[in-house]
Order: structure tokens, then C-alpha cells, then sequence
């Protein structure tokens, strides 16, 4: 470690005031490197101040610093911000994953894909920030180059500051983007939708049911793809009445028959019928019916003990357990501050796994408030991530299936029972250990940060066993460290699945797996220092993540105690997880990284507020008193037995405006929308009017020319007139080559008279979002990695891959921090991912006219906030307006990526809606034509 003075002042923590601002020109305090090198810089100056130069070393390919640390308050809401200059700065990656940033800040409690926007290449001093909720009561500022790769070049940080910043109408999640019913009310967040419910079982569990009823179907769908087939559906049904139903008590079927009936008042369907309490219980016990048949493979039938000789001709082939998660559980002697940390990572089938995404908050009449991942529908985990308002965190890998007790009751009622009546790891012991079925066997990791103890409990169906660190019983000798991977410790609870004495021999005590090996590494590694920074480096190292990995979940004990969790939904390395098309369910879209994100369970008060907004508003809707929004009426009128036939030959080139021109107006006449279609004429004339035209585009402009002619002339004479015009010149024309004058002179009007050389559609756009084909050559793909890295370079990486194939030569793709002005300036620009997302569109986005704030984005006067959003969005290059820029950004990850394989039309903008018509069309503007949204095709 390199201590180099540094200057720190602290203030009291009032809103808007700071509590940390940093100087690098006196030497009163420190700073630390933790990787390369750092030096002060007398000969980089920002605004007179020395400023510190960041270097790489012979060991390490990035460089970071930590400065002195400073005291935070847990849920308080700060921004750190600082000056940042770049010369020469290049950033590679040396992996597929992560993807490396350039220089930024951060705070050490940050997932490495947390931080403010990079910079990259040359450039000035430029200031940036990051605004963040504490995760912890002592925390450093990160200055930070090249972080997950390497990099070459210089960068200089100087005038870093620490402000608390009171909650106010820029924090997520905006208030457009919360829905409510009752006091329950759910929001998107990264990838995840936070559902909170509350009071008496079934009133929470209607809550829950309207909230979600849009997304229930959806997931009754797939556990029916899991399962087998929707045509058994029945057959599902009575095994959960007859195995599972009668194991949950009172309290919980209520909440499933609340949820159930939310969801069908809602409108929910599910086979053409009202969803009900059993297609519930189907989907929260969909896991344990996929073990049913291991299970009882592994029940004494009696027979065990004599001898069964296959047959010589016999082909058996034994069942393979499939790896579920991977787990840790640390504190005393092997964390940095002696508390508690807890993470886990979820390996699950795809079909699932997508819709595992339901961050569930339940604050119950009686028992303690949870905080769950789930499922829609869920009353449980399911993946089994649990904390409570007493600091209990419970989590599991699975491990080798155990014998069925059919008098058990389901680990989906043991768990949640565990979670909501659990104050300590005594009670959560008690509540799992009691009347288990055996299903879906379990290793569980659990800890409690009143007392920051942690305990690992293989619960087999008749044999379990605890280690507890109150006790000092540790397995692998590990001191203050606990980690599952799906390999049982316990060798009592392991001979459970082997009942048959006779049967093929095995070697049964446990035997360290890769994973296992690869934990002790770790621990050894960084015994005495593990803290939440551990658990992010974990997640993201083969071999514990790997291809079914779907999540990951951190905790601190601090985080614990207020209900707070780092989650990230997709792969944490930042890689894509795509469906196989052979193998997994046809509805699947994939996984596509988010980036982690801090949950917490109590709302701010810019939530708060947003909540009793928007439940006010709903209940004056409710009781009808709303006004209806009238929606602006179609011009369009069905022109099909009324127009002109036949074809025509230009005498010269100054005659093509009329010819190319009138066939061209053919076909707009027949549009489903002629408004819409000429706005797209009117585009034309724009784009074409901005650069200098090839012979090509000279025709373009001919026909152009023609069309705003022909239009004009319709408005002035009225349709009748105009179309007898057209039909009485073509019957005398037809198939004859023609002049332009001949035409003006059958309208009566002579060339100067028509004002052809005048023409000057109304302000409008320039490009439509299907002129970038045209333009490929000069384009150049620029994707975010603020937010959503893995999935903006995923779809910029689809984009690349669909532009080749229509241009036969690869558009480069740079990232955001990569790119410069001058770069940009000549270029045809495709930018991927929102503003918050993408530091470059960011930087143009008030020059572009977008209104895209946070994860939601306003066309013509309607915000569009549902995470099943994306806006695809044609402008002018604000540096070159000969050049065009195209922006394809979703409200989260996976919209993104669908809307790049949206087709692109002739419009100025298209909305993707996932599982509904795209919206298309232009900005309204004071315009002859009524400019509005319509729906695609």
C-alpha cells in the first residue's frame, strides 16, 4: 500500500451541504492506492488546484485509489461528484466479462458496475457525479481507471466532493413509473419489479394478485413449460391439492386465494377461466413437484436389502443433479469489520428465471416485515432468498434429494414461515426443521445481524445438521466463514439418498468440488478482509457463476438491520444469457444483465409521496370522476375507387418531379395513414435538402418535389376536384411521355404560378429511423455503460450483426466513454441505451430534444414508464445536421435488447411495447396535417 497526504474537510451532514470535500494541495491526511499508481500533479492544475495523476503499475493493468474514509448515514441519500481530465486514455477489455470503464468515481461499498460516467480518450476537465443511497456508515470515495480491464494513457482527478442530498423528484423510481392499489404499490428497478403488500393474508394477497396480474398468466405459463405440458395442466392441479394444498396453514392460503382472486377481478385469465387457489398453489410448489420423482427414488419401499440383477440387455442410466446456487456466509475473524456478510447466486432453469424478478416487500398484520425475491404469484422465494425487520437473512443452495414424507409440509410454507415468525437463527432452525416433506433438500445458510452470527444447516428429511459460529464449528477450517455450492457436509444427511443397501456401490462422504476449492481460495485469499466487495469479485469468477447463473443478492450486516440489499438481476458478470431455442420454452427472451441495484424496504419521501399521488389519482379514476382524454380523429379517407391508373414516361429530366412524383402519390393516397405517411415525404425533402445529393438522391428529391406538389394542390381544390384532375389527365396520357407543363396547364396553372421552385414543407424532421440503412457506411455504434452494459453492448453487438448483413461490412461499436466529439462530429450515430444509461447520448440529449429522464420517456405530451417500453427515435447529428442519429433505448435491459429487432418504418420515432403494437409516428408540431401517434402493424 502507497499513503500519499491528502487534504480532507467534514462538515456537518445537512441536506445539500457537504460532508466530505476534498483538496489535493495540502498534505494534513491520506489516501490510499489500492491498484497502480498515483501521484500528485503540480503541472495539471484545475482552476489553480494540483490535482492526481493515476498511473498503471508493473502488476496491476488498471489503477484505483481510495480516499480517507468518511462517516455516512444508512438510507440518507449523498452524491459524490469531482473533475476528472483524460490524455490519450485507452481502455480494453481482457475478457469477455466485465466490462471494463474508464476513469470515474465510486464508492468502496459499490458493485464494480456502479459508478459515475467514465471518460475516455482526450478530454478537458470535465465534472462528474453519482448520486447513491448509503450502504454503509463508513465509506471511501473511489477514484478509478480502467476498472475490469486495462488500460494505457493518463488521467488526472481533482476537486472531489461529498454533498447529502435530500430526497427530491430525480431519484427512481419517478412517479409515473409507481403503481398502486391500496397501501400495496410496485415499481421496475434494473431489470426487477418491487412489489410491496401488506395487512391481513388475503387482503395483501389481493394486493398482490392486482398488482401483478398481468404478469401471473404469464408465469403460469411457464412453470406449465417446466412441468411438462399446459394440456396436463389438471393433472398439476391435483397433485398440489393432494400432496402439497393441505400443508400450508390458514394464513397463507388466505394470501393465496387473495392473490388469485386480485389477479382474475384484475382481468386475469388463465385457460379461458378466473385463476384460483390452486393454480397458485401449482405455482409455489412448481420446484417441489420437480423433485417429487427424485425423491421418492430415495423412499424406502421395503425392498431395500435384497438382490435385483438387471437383465444383460438393460441400458440404466442414473439420474444427474443439477447445480442450483452458490452461497457464502462470513463474519468474526474473516470480514473487514467483524459483521456479518451474506451473499448468494441463484443457477435456475431459464424458463423460470425470467420471471423470478419479483422483489417482494410483505409487511404482515403479525410476524416480522420480509423482504424475498420471488415470483408473480409467490407467496415464497422459490430461489430462496429471504431477510426480516429482526436482521435474519436466509438463504440455500440445494443439495442431493432426500426421501419424501408425505405427512410433511412444503419448504415453500416452512421458509416463509421461517422468515416472518424467525428473530434469530434458533427460531428459523425450529420453523424449517418441523414437519418437513423432504422435498427440494436443502443446505441453508442463514445469519442474524443483531449479533452478527452465522450458522450453515443441512436439513436433510430425517437427519439434519448445524454448525454455528457461536459455537466456533467450523467445516474446512474456516474460521468465521460458511459457503454452499449444492455438495452436503454432512455425511448422515448424504446416506438419505441411498436407502438401498444392495444397490450400485458409491463413494458417499463429502468430496470438495471445483466450486468448493475455488471458495477456500477466496477465504484464504482474503480472510480478515471480506466484505461486500467480496461477494461482487465472487459472482462474477467461473466457477461460481457459470451458464444458468440468473442473479446475485449481497448483504452486509448494516444492510441487514434496515432492510437493504445489492441485487442484480442476469448473469452478475455483465454476460447475456440466450435461449436455446431447441431446449427451453419458446416464450423465453433471455437474461440480460441490469447491473446490481440497492433495494431498500423502506420508501423515501419522494416515494412516499409519489404513492399517495398516484393512489388519489386512481381512486378518483375508480369512482369515475375523471375526464375522458379525447384522442385526436383521423384525417384519412378511403380514396380506393378514386384515383387515376396507368403509367407515364418523363419528355426530360425537368420533368421527373411530376411523373415520379404522381406515382409516388398513388400509393400515399392507398396508406392506412396519410398524415403519417406524409410526414415521412416531408422528412425526405428535409434530409435531402441538407447534403450534397448524388444522382440517386437528385431523383429522391424529383419525386419528393412532386408529392409536396401534388398534396398542396389536393388542399386547395378539394378532393373531388383534384381527383377528377388527376383521373381525366391519366385516361388522355396514359402510357404517353409527358411533360410537367402540360399537366400545370390542364390544372390551369403555369409553372411560376405552382411555385415548384418554392417548395417549404413546415419544420419538422430531418431523418426517419429507417434512413440508417442508407447510411451505414459513415455510422458508427456508441452503447452505454453507466447502466445496463452488458445488455446496451449485447444489443449494440445485435445491431452490428443485422447492419453486416444489410451493408456486407461491419460498423464499428465503440463505448460511451470512448467516443468524442470529434469523433462523432461527421458520423451517423446509433446510440444504445437511455441517457442515464449512455454517458455520450447523455451529453447531446438536450441538443437532440429528448425528453428521457431516468427509465421513462415523454412523446407528444404522454410519458411512457412501464419497463416493457422502449423508444426508437430518429434526429439530426447536432455537430453535422448532414448526419443522422438513431437511438434505440429501452426503459430497462431487456427492452433494449428486443427493441434493436424492431423493424425500422418511416417515422420519425417508434415505441416498442412489449406484447402489444409498436406506436409510430411523428412529434407534433403546428403543422396542416394532424401529426399523432398511431399503432404498427
Amino acid at each position: 500500500m502507497l499513503l500519499v497526504p491528502f487534504f480532507l474537510l467534514l462538515t456537518a451532514a445537512n441536506a445539500s451541504t457537504p460532508v466530505y470535500r476534498g483538496s489535493f494541495d495540502s498534505t494534513e491526511e491520506h489516501w490510499t492506492v489500492v491498484h497502480g499508481s498515483a501521484v500528485l500533479d503540480i503541472s495539471v492544475l484545475h482552476d489553480g488546484h494540483k490535482s492526481i495523476r493515476l498511473d498503471r503499475d508493473a502488476i496491476s493493468q488498471d489503477a484505483s485509489v481510495r480516499l480517507a474514509p468518511v462517516n455516512l448515514t444508512i438510507g440518507k441519500r449523498y452524491e459524490v461528484s469531482g473533475w476528472v481530465r483524460t490524455e490519450d486514455l485507452q481502455v480494453a477489455d481482457v475478457d469477455r466479462t466485465p466490462i471494463a470503464i474508464g476513469a470515474a468515481l465510486a464508492m468502496a461499498s459499490m458493485p464494480f458496475d456502479v459508478h459515475s460516467a467514465a471518460l475516455g480518450g482526450t478530454q478537458p476537465w470535465t465534472h462528474v457525479s453519482l448520486k447513491f443511497v448509503a450502504s454503509r456508515s463508513n465509506d471511501q470515495v473511489v477514484l478509478t481507471v480502467g476498472n475490469g480491464g486495462s488500460f494505457r494513457g493518463k488521467a488526472w482527478f481533482e476537486g472531489i466532493d461529498l454533498e447529502e442530498i435530500p430526497s427530491s423528484g430525480d431519484e427512481w423510481p419517478a412517479r409515473e413509473a409507481v403503481q398502486t392499489f391500496g397501501p400495496a404499490y410496485r415499481y421496475p428497478a434494473a431489470g426487477w419489479i418491487y412489489l410491496h403488500i401488506e395487512g391481513q393474508p388475503y387482503e395483501r394477497g389481493y394486493q398482490h394478485g392486482h398488482l401483478m396480474s398481468r404478469e401471473i398468466p404469464e408465469y403460469l405459463e411457464r412453470c406449465a413449460a417446466v412441468l411438462g405440458s399446459k394440456d396436463h395442466w389438471d393433472d398439476y392441479r391435483t397433485t398440489a391439492n393432494a400432496l402439497f394444498l393441505r400443508g400450508f396453514d390458514r394464513e397463507i392460503l388466505e394470501e393465496m386465494r387473495g392473490i388469485a382472486d386480485g389477479a382474475s377481478d384484475a382481468g386475469a385469465r388463465w385457460k379461458d377461466r378466473r385463476i384460483d387457489l390452486l393454480d397458485i398453489a401449482v405455482a409455489n410448489t412448481t420446484v417441489e413437484m420437480g423433485e417429487l420423482a427424485s425423491a421418492v427414488s430415495a423412499t424406502p419401499t421395503g425392498l431395500e436389502g435384497m438382490s435385483f440383477d438387471a437383465p444383460p440387455y438393460s441400458d440404466r442410466k442414473r439420474d444427474t443433479v443439477k447445480d442450483h446456487c452458490s452461497a457464502f456466509a462470513a463474519t468474526g475473524p474473516a470480514t473487514r469489520d467483524g459483521k456479518m456478510v451474506i451473499g448468494h447466486v441463484t443457477w435456475w432453469p431459464l424458463t423460470l428465471a425470467e420471471q423470478t424478478n419479483v422483489m417482494l416487500d410483505i409487511k404482515p398484520a403479525s410476524g416480522h416485515r420480509v423482504l424475498l425475491q420471488s415470483y408473480p404469484g409467490g407467496i415464497e422465494s422459490g430461489t430462496d432468498w429471504y431477510q426480516n425487520d429482526a436482521g435474519v437473512v436466509l438463504t440455500e443452495t440445494t443439495i442431493d434429494q432426500t426421501p419424501f414424507n408425505g405427512a410433511g409440509t412444503p419448504v415453500a410454507f416452512r421458509a416463509r414461515m421461517a422468515i416472518q415468525y424467525g428473530g434469530n437463527i434458533d427460531d428459523v432452525v425450529r420453523i424449517l426443521s418441523k414437519q418437513n416433506n423432504g422435498l427440494y433438500t436443502n443446505e441453508w445458510i442463514m445469519g442474524d445481524a443483531k449479533t452478527n452470527e452465522i450458522a450453515v444447516f443441512d436439513l436433510g428429511t430425517n437427519h439434519t445438521k448445524l454448525w454455528r459460529s457461536s459455537r466456533n464449528e467450523w467445516f474446512g477450517d474456516t474460521p468465521g466463514f460458511y459457503w454452499g455450492d449444492n455438495n452436503a457436509k454432512d455425511l448422515s444427511v448424504r446416506l438419505e439418498e441411498y436407502p438401498d443397501p444392495k444397490g450400485d456401490p458409491q463413494f458417499i462422504p463429502y468430496v470438495p468440488s471445483g466450486r468448493d476449492m475455488a471458495w477456500q481460495q477466496l477465504y484464504q485469499k482474503y480472510r480478515g478482509q471480506i466484505d461486500e466487495q467480496f461477494g461482487f469479485l465472487a459472482f462474477h469468477t467461473a466457477p461460481l457463476v457459470a451458464v444458468a447463473t440468473m442473479d446475485a443478492k449481497v448483504v452486509t450486516a448494516d444492510m441487514a438491520s434496515h432492510m437493504m440489499v445489492w441485487a442484480e438481476f442476469g448473469r452478475p458478470n455483465q454476460r447475456e444469457w440466450l435461449p436455446n431455442k431447441k431446449y427451453d420454452f419458446d416464450g423465453d427472451d433471455g437474461l440480460y444483465p441490469s447491473g446490481y441495484y440497492l433495494f431498500g424496504a423502506e420508501p423515501s419521501a419522494t416515494l412516499r409521496a409519489s404513492i399517495d399521488q398516484n393512489e388519489e389519482t386512481r381512486m378518483t379514476e375508480a369512482a369515475g370522476l375523471e375526464t375522458p382524454r379525447a384522442m385526436p380523429a383521423s384525417n384519412n379517407v378511403d380514396y380506393t375507387n378514386r384515383l387515376w391508373k396507368g403509367w407515364l414516361l418523363p419528355a426530360s429530366d425537368s420533368d421527373i418531379w411530376f411523373v415520379a412524383g404522381s406515382a409516388e402519390y398513388y400509393q400515399i393516397l392507398q396508406s392506412k395513414d396519410i398524415d403519417e405517411a406524409m410526414n415521412a415525404q416531408r422528412a425526405v425533402w428535409r434530409s435531402l435538402q441538407a447534403g450534397a445529393p448524388t444522382a440517386l438522391d437528385k431523383y429522391r428529391l424529383e419525386r419528393s418535389k412532386g408529392v409536396l406538389f401534388l398534396d398542396s394542390l389536393r388542399v386547395r381544390m378539394g378532393d373531388d376536384a383534384f381527383l377528377k384532375l388527376m383521373r381525366d389527365y391519366f385516361v388522355a396520357q396514359t402510357t404517353k411521355t409527358v411533360t410537367a407543363d402540360s399537366f400545370l396547364e390542364k390544372a390551369g396553372l403555369t409553372r411560376v404560378a405552382a411555385h415548384l421552385d418554392a417548395i417549404d414543407p413546415p419544420d419538422g424532421p430531418t431523418y426517419l429511423v429507417n434512413d440508417i440503412w442508407r447510411r451505414l457506411p459513415s455510422a458508427v455504434i456508441v452503447y452505454g455503460t453507466t447502466r445496463d452494459a452488458g445488455a446496451n453492448r449485447f444489443a449494440a453487438e445485435q445491431l452490428q450483426h443485422n447492419f453486416l448483413n444489410g451493408y456486407e461490412s461491419e460498423v464499428p461499436v465503440y463505448k460511451d466513454f470512448e467516443v468524442t466529439d470529434d469523433l462523432l462530429r461527421h458520423r451517423n450515430v446509433v446510440f444504445v441505451g437511455r441517457p442515464e444509461a449512455n454517458s455520450a447520448l447523455a451529453r447531446w440529449s438536450t441538443q437532440l430534444g429528448l425528453d428521457y429522464d431516468a427509465a421513462t420517456f415523454k412523446i407528444n405530451g404522454d410519458m411512457h414508464a412501464s419497463e416493457r417500453e422502449a423508444l426508437i427515435l430518429a434526429a439530426d447529428n447536432p455537430l453535422d445536421p448532414t448526419c443522422m442519429v438513431l437511438l434505440v433505448a429501452g426503459n430497462d435491459a431487456l427492452s433494449t435488447v428486443k427493441a434493436q429487432n424492431v423493424e425500422l418504418t418511416a417515422d420519425q420515432y417508434i415505441i416498442f411495447r412489449d406484447g402489444k403494437s409498436p406506436l409510430k409516428g411523428f412529434f407534433a408540431r403546428s403543422t396542416t396535417s394532424v401529426q399523432r401517434a398511431r399503432v404498427g402493424n
